[in-house]
């Protein structure tokens, strides 16, 4: 027995001396837990739900389908905005081309026989102003014949200006009345392609799916959570340190985040210094420290990690 004992303190000893030479040592080991920052996808607009593809836990990436509400109404209001786009844009290219083939053909009939009367009445008009000059006819006959040419040159002159102007195109106010017409219905088109777009809603983050609140066949209120995701990076631990350690840690720093039942070590970088104090949280509080003013920080895992949310962790810092 007197001869064991010296060889069991000794190897006590150097186990102690071991351990507080060895990694992390002389580290603070302050309380926290791990914290989700998650990403709730909610729908723009109320509808019920038709498509609802993914299940909690399961992984997905930018651009996944999250969910789908009916569309019929939105559908439908695609093709009539592009029905009247269309009309718009048949408007703007008929006052573009002025008249059709057959009204010219029709000012072009009016021409030929207002100029047919016009040759008419000018033979007319000459015969009698002769028979007047030789006293055959009466005056009254050569005054009627005048009037008579002069009323078919007018004709000529209207029929010729009714042609110019069917060849051309609309006046310049009307066209630019059609073109804007036209851009509107285009825009429209757009709006209600949009409406119609939201409502097949696709992720913008990569992650895991951490909860579903709503199944097909439910009605979705606009702006209410459908599913929630759990972003790559969307982890970060919350820990409490005291005053008079807080000059020793800046934002940036790392530390060894150790979960309980796991001893592996998880980097984190230091993203958040509270700059107010507060009083430890009753969570996370011991018979030493219930009355100790601490400041909350944040720090996110610098890679892939198996913490979870709520998890219970100590924090060495450096």
């Amino acid at each position: 027995m007197t001869t064991r004992a010296p060889l069991v303190l000794l190897a006590a000893c150097l186990a102690l001396l071991a351990t507080a030479c060895g990694p992390g040592a002389d580290d603070a080991v302050y309380t926290g837990y791990v914290e989700a920052e998650l990403v709730y996808v909610a729908a723009p607009s109320a509808g019920w739900l038709t498509q609802a593809p993914l299940s909690e836990g399961e992984r997905v990436s930018q651009g996944d389908l999250a969910f789908a509400l009916d569309d019929d109404l939105q559908a439908a209001a695609v093709e009539e905005a592009s029905a009247r786009m269309d009309q718009a844009a048949a408007q703007l290219a008929d006052l573009e081309k002025g008249v059709r083939t057959q009204e010219m053909r029709a000012f072009e009939a009016q021409l030929s026989e207002a100029n047919a009367d016009l040759r008419l009445a000018r033979s007319e008009r000459d015969r009698s102003l002769a028979l007047v000059q030789r006293g055959v006819a009466s005056e009254a006959r050569g005054d009627e014949a005048t009037a008579r040419y002069s009323v078919a040159l007018a004709r000529v002159n209207t029929a010729k200006a009714n042609l110019e102007t069917a060849r051309l195109s609309a006046r310049d106010d009307a066209l630019v009345a059609a073109a804007a017409a036209r851009d509107a219905a285009v825009d429209a088109v757009a709006q209600a392609q949009w409406h119609h777009d939201q409502r097949s809603v696709v992720l913008r983050t990569s992650g895991t799916v951490e909860e579903v609140f709503n199944r097909i066949g439910e009605f979705v209120v606009a702006g209410a959570p459908v599913i929630a995701v759990l972003p790559d990076n969307g982890l970060k631990v919350r820990f409490f340190v005291p005053q008079d350690a807080l000059s020793g840690l800046q934002p940036g720093d790392t530390v060894a985040v150790i979960a309980d039942g796991n001893s592996q070590r998880v980097e984190a970088r230091v993203t958040h210094i509270a700059r107010e104090a507060e009083f430890t949280p009753p969570v996370i509080y011991s018979e030493e420290s219930r009355d100790t003013l601490v400041f909350l920080v944040e720090a996110k895992p610098v890679s892939g990690t198996t913490l979870r949310p709520g998890q219970p962790v100590d924090v060495r810092v450096p």
